[in-house]
């Protein structure tokens, strides 16, 4: 008689004398034995918060459980609560349906019995993996359907998505992210993984859309929580994140979109790497504008912002301090006469006058454009 995955998992546990989980391919896990014996805290965190830690997923993948062929033996990790253990992959062809844990030490005999559990659990993973891989599939293309600006288009996905009960908590966030700097295509696998582990089914819709990570979620509440965590665990390289406007109707999701991508140019300048639209001030003008602006710049302008980058520097404190001499020599730690002298020589090679408010708001504005052209945009 066929053993269903729990009894698979129960009787490897009672042969071995030992604890046994299986999880997805995203490090959920699917089934449990008893958990006799000391657990660390990495298991621990598993069962009870039904996803690997961050942490643990960062170590575990850089160990290489998403392409090892057979049982990897993975070293002690006390710094993070984590046991040495044995990760033996759910194999199904060429696909990667999950992975079957044990503690160490583990004998030739306990592998040979672990391996053949999990060609068994395999057979059993397969067909939800199927239906898991065509769930995906259908939300990549409601969201690219979402966000093509086709009318048709948006009104099918959103009515499909509507009647499918997806994304019921409102309001509705887009959420865009890129790697902050040169990254494989793993890179974007894993922060879909990190998602869909945080996210639970149909409270979330991710996906790719024009070269970028695109996440449609609650904006508020634990889902906006989980995908911001999700998001800034990346590393090798971090994320840089977009955050667009909240949403109630689904076919506003495109202008969610578009001030996403203009939170994302400002997070590429910003320490943290994520900017939010609704956090944004003058950016929300200055982002709207194309690069090409920068071009119709008078001369004088674009000599100066491609020349003596301490002028250029002295300028921006001194417009970021609404012309305020005391509070801008004090910023750049500089004398009130090497500050003066400094203006003298940016009004002389900008062809400026810094006392005439057209002219500042000329600076300011060409200030910020240069600023965000300078930084990647995925």
């Amino acid at each position: 008689m066929d053993r269903g995955l729990q009894e698979i998992v129960d009787a490897l546990a009672l042969s071995l004398g030992r604890p046994v989980l299986i999880d997805d391919a995203d490090l959920s896990p699917l089934a449990y034995s008893t958990q006799f014996g000391e657990l660390d805290a990495v298991r621990t965190a598993s069962i009870l918060g039904r996803h690997a830690p961050e942490d643990a997923r960062a170590v575990l993948y850089a160990e290489g459980i998403r392409t090892a062929e057979g049982p990897l033996h993975i070293a002690a990790r006390p710094d993070i609560g984590m046991r040495a253990r044995v990760c033996i992959p759910l194999l199904a062809g060429d696909r990667r349906l999950g992975y079957l844990w044990l503690y160490q030490p583990v004998s030739e005999a306990d592998l040979r019995l672990a391996r053949a559990a999990a060609a068994e659990a395999a057979a059993l993973v397969a067909p939800d993996a199927d239906a898991q891989a065509l769930r995906r599939r259908h939300e990549q293309e409601q969201l690219s359907a979402l966000l093509s600006a086709r009318p048709r288009e948006v009104e099918a996905a959103a009515t499909g998505l509507e009647d499918e009960h997806y994304l019921p908590l409102r309001p509705v966030c887009v959420w865009v992210a890129v790697p902050a700097g040169e990254a494989g295509d793993e890179w974007s696998a894993e922060a879909l993984d990190r998602l869909r582990a945080r996210l639970s089914a149909k409270q979330a819709v991710c996906g790719e859309f024009d070269g970028r990570l695109v996440c449609l979620a609650g904006a508020r509440g634990l889902a906006g929580n989980a995908v911001t965590e999700a998001l800034g665990a990346l590393s090798a390289p971090r994320a840089l994140v977009g955050q667009g406007g909240p949403f109630d109707d689904l076919r506003e999701a495109g202008t969610s979109y578009r001030r996403a991508l203009a939170a994302l140019r400002v997070a590429a300048h910003a320490e943290s790497g994520t900017a939010n639209w609704e956090q944004l001030g003058v950016e929300r003008v200055v982002t709207a504008l194309p690069d090409a602006a920068l071009e119709d710049l008078p001369e004088g302008l674009q000599r100066l912002l491609e020349g003596d980058q301490a002028l250029v520097q002295t300028l921006e404190a001194y417009l970021d301090h609404a012309g305020d001499v005391k509070r801008t020599a004090a910023a750049l730690s500089l004398h009130r006469g090497g500050l003066y002298y400094r203006l003298r020589r940016i009004e002389e090679v900008a062809g400026v006058d810094l006392h005439d408010g057209e002219d500042r708001l000329l600076c300011h504005l060409a200030l910020r454009l240069a600023r965000l052209r300078a930084q990647p945009q995925g």
